[in-house]
């Protein structure tokens, strides 16, 4: 079933008209008809089926058949702390993390990120950064949109300590002893229903950085012996964790 983001959800009572860009897609693109069913979410985690009545170019209506509660978003609350990259690659985390299940993004300014400005990013870009992100959750069956944030510094992310309660783990090169494995599964540092994960960018995270970082609680940790693009090893170690915590193909 083709599904959309709708952000006010369909009326109480009478038929949903559905914007006009959703309507030309659904006629044009997809070639959808009166009678076919389609998904709309709000972001609310109710997913309400709509049989289509009119489908046309220029307008779309339809009426509710079904209301469900999807069970598609994780048990646990993941924020991804993305360091700034090139924007394919940074866009490919985006898409991905949504369809693993990750719940925030924080796009981070880092010592090696260059070029990025007082910012890290236009609001074209982060326009386009939110579409991504809202196709990626439409796409991957999620009720719930992930939010992005705007870009922040290092400094600014982290001013006071990591709660204990939410696990910071941040994958580094220059880690040799401890590894993500080690953390997930040892009950003291094991996360239990939140965690944070900070990617580091290209050139990875100084060392002033990862000491910046452990003095508020980071747990540093090592993904192995091969060295990671900054986008492989977020997706990598989003679905590490995913999978130790059994949400991933079961518990």
């Amino acid at each position: 079933m083709h599904r959309f983001y709708l952000p006010d959800g369909p009326p109480a009572d009478g038929p949903l008209l559905l914007p006009r860009h959703i309507a030309r897609q659904l006629s044009r693109v997809l070639r959808m008809r009166p009678g076919d069913e389609i998904g709309v979410f709000d972001g609310s985690g109710i997913q309400w089926t709509v049989e289509l009545d009119e489908v046309t170019p220029r307008s779309a209506a339809g009426h509710v058949v079904d209301v469900t509660r999807p069970s598609t978003e994780s048990r646990v609350e993941i924020t991804l702390y993305q360091s700034i990259i090139d924007a394919a690659p940074f866009e490919l985390v985006l898409q991905k993390g949504v369809e693993l299940g990750v719940t925030h993004f924080v796009p981070l300014l880092t010592d090696r990120v260059r070029g990025a400005g007082p910012t890290g990013a236009s609001g074209h870009r982060q326009t386009r950064w939110a579409r991504i992100v809202q196709e990626a959750a439409e796409q991957s069956g999620r009720v719930c949109v992930p939010d992005v944030t705007s870009p922040v510094t290092l400094d600014a992310a982290f001013e006071a300590e990591a709660p204990p309660a939410v696990p910071l783990i941040v994958p580094w090169e220059g880690e040799t002893s401890l590894s993500l494995r080690a953390v997930l599964r040892n009950p003291e540092t094991r996360p239990v229903d939140a965690v944070r994960v900070l990617i580091g960018p290209k050139g990875g995270l100084t060392g002033s950085e990862i000491e910046f970082l452990r003095a508020r609680g980071a747990l540093i940790v090592t993904l192995g012996n091969r060295v990671l693009r900054s986008e492989t090893a977020a997706i990598a170690t989003v679905s590490a964790i995913l999978y130790e915590l059994g949400e991933l193909g079961g518990t």
